[in-house]
């Protein structure tokens, strides 16, 4: 004969010594979880950010659930373009914070992710709090293919690179150098600050070499633009 379910519930909640496995029983264990205590609002954040933009400053949110105060102890942010900052660093039973994130784009172009891992002092958390930033920080220009080359020996041919300009106003390459004599570089212009062509032509392909080609804008870009591809000879 089963116990019934309620009454072998009800003597371990009385009497946990009790508890008894009996033959047949049916016996479900409630595992005792321990919640966090601090509860963030959000732990990622995407941003599509303009061309040349500066980023703006961004929250993370979060409130102390927990009965007992809770330290960070420890900020770690997995790049040194982030500066993280929060208000302060305990925080009381029910008591809400947020951490504040600067972002450094320079340099950075394209699809970036960087992360930050958050220590406090609860003892039940063993791993830190990770906090995302995704951002999409496109390109002012688009140098397509970056790099031609040619086989040694092979015949000397003309090949292109194509220039576009991305979004925002328009933007006149004046001209392209070349930093090797025996690889020529010519600027060809198809949309007036829109659209580029770049015609590489190496003098001939007898010895390996490598050329850089640098383009000059009219006006400033953002710092960290790509503005130089290159020719080679293997």
């Amino acid at each position: 004969m089963h116990t019934p379910l309620h009454i072998l519930a009800m003597t371990f909640i009385k009497c946990p010594r009790a508890l008894r496995i009996l033959p047949g029983a049916l016996v479900i264990v409630f595992a005792q979880t321990t919640a966090l205590a601090l509860d963030w609002t959000r732990t990622e954040i995407e941003h599509r950010a303009g061309i040349g933009e500066t980023l703006p400053l961004y929250q993370f949110t979060f409130k102390n659930t927990g009965d007992r105060p809770v330290v960070i102890t420890n900020i770690r942010p997995s790049c040194g373009c982030l500066a993280p900052m929060p208000d302060k660093e305990t925080y009381a039973p029910g008591e809400t914070g947020s951490i504040a994130v600067t972002f450094d784009r320079a340099g950075l172009v394209g699809e970036v992710t960087r992360t930050i891992a958050i220590t406090t002092d609860e003892k039940n958390r063993k791993e830190p709090y990770q906090l995302t930033l995704r951002a999409n920080l496109p390109e002012p220009l688009t140098i397509a293919p970056r790099l031609v080359f040619w086989k040694s020996r092979s015949p000397a041919a003309t090949k292109s690179i194509d220039i576009t300009i991305n979004g925002g106003g328009p933007v006149e390459i004046e001209r392209a150098t070349s930093n090797r004599d025996d690889i020529g570089a010519a600027l060809v212009t198809l949309e007036p600050g829109r659209r580029y062509r770049l015609d590489i032509t190496p003098r001939d392909t007898e010895t390996p070499r490598l050329a850089i080609i640098t383009l000059q804008p009219a006006v400033p870009l953002p710092a960290g633009t790509t503005l130089t591809a290159y020719a080679q000879v293997r």
